[in-house]
């Protein structure tokens, strides 16, 4: 038994220095040990045998995953021993659940094939004026800018009048400005009024109701800062979405529901199919 062993260990070294592979006489691999009428062979080993480990340490971590594999096979046989009540019961989750594994990776093979993934603007603008009533926000969206500077700025009315201004080249000179801490003059993205906020600190004490008003200029501080805020427009809870805000979304709700279709023209094919070549009968 001792010399078996070895034998073992030496297969399995080899086979993680230099590929090492010899077959059985009934060409099934090196068989390197055995619970009752299982068998672990040096390619199933090898699989798993991690890579880069040093020669030395190849006998421990040989041995240690032969007895894992041999700790797992006694487990199944004394469950299968110990509890024949539950045995039906858990080979039909087995069952179901190799179905489903099966059945999902087919479905995701014929996905990858079959799907059309390209959605044209006009399909997402179509989709988007039928299901309207579906697209209604559940918080408030603004269009917004703002700039973050010191109370110690010496050209305040400058930086108003180049924020407040509805050209766009000056609101380039205002990016170039010296002196802004921070900045967002995005003004034409819809963005939720909670990621104003974050970018606004000085938001959180104030009344939103009060702030969140189309065309509306306000101007707030903290201890060293001045903001400047424009909200050009608002949408309010329980209104519809624009558009340019969900595209993405409603594009993946097409996506979507071409997989739902292309998944159920294939499964009535098959029935179809099974039906006329007598394959599937209903008694």
């Amino acid at each position: 038994m001792k010399n078996n062993n070895i034998y073992i260990i030496l297969c399995v070294v080899l086979a993680s220095c230099s590929f090492f592979e010899k077959e059985n006489k009934n060409g099934n691999g090196t068989v390197v040990a055995r619970v009752y009428d299982a068998e672990l062979y040096l390619e199933d080993l090898q699989a798993v045998f991690p890579k880069n480990i040093r020669p030395k340490d190849s006998v421990v971590v040989a041995r240690d995953l032969i007895n894992s594999w041999a700790k797992q096979e006694l487990l199944l046989l004394k469950s299968e021993v110990n509890m024949p009540s539950e045995n039906e019961a858990l080979e039909k989750l087995v069952r179901k659940y190799r179905q489903d594994l099966f059945i999902n990776s087919f479905k995701k093979a014929l996905i990858s094939q079959k799907l059309d993934t390209v959605v044209t603007y006009e399909q997402i603008e179509d989709y988007y004026a039928k299901n309207k009533e579906s697209f209604r926000v559940n918080e408030e969206l603004v269009k917004f800018k703002y700039i973050k500077f010191s109370k110690k700025h010496k050209q305040k009315s400058r930086l108003k009048r180049l924020f407040i201004s509805k050209g766009k080249n000056d609101l380039f000179l205002l990016e170039e400005e010296e002196g802004l801490e921070s900045l967002f003059l995005s003004d034409s993205l819809w963005i939720r009024y909670k990621d104003v906020v974050n970018k606004v600190p000085v938001l959180k004490d104030t009344d939103k109701n009060k702030v969140i008003r189309p065309n509306y200029f306000t101007v707030k501080s903290d201890k060293t800062s001045l903001y400047y805020m424009y909200i050009l427009d608002v949408i309010n809870r329980n209104e519809i979405a624009p558009l340019r805000y969900i595209a993405r979304t409603v594009q993946e709700m097409i996506v979507h529901k071409r997989k739902l279709e292309l998944i159920n023209n294939v499964e009535n094919v098959l029935v179809d199919d099974a039906i006329k070549n007598e394959q599937f009968e209903i008694y």
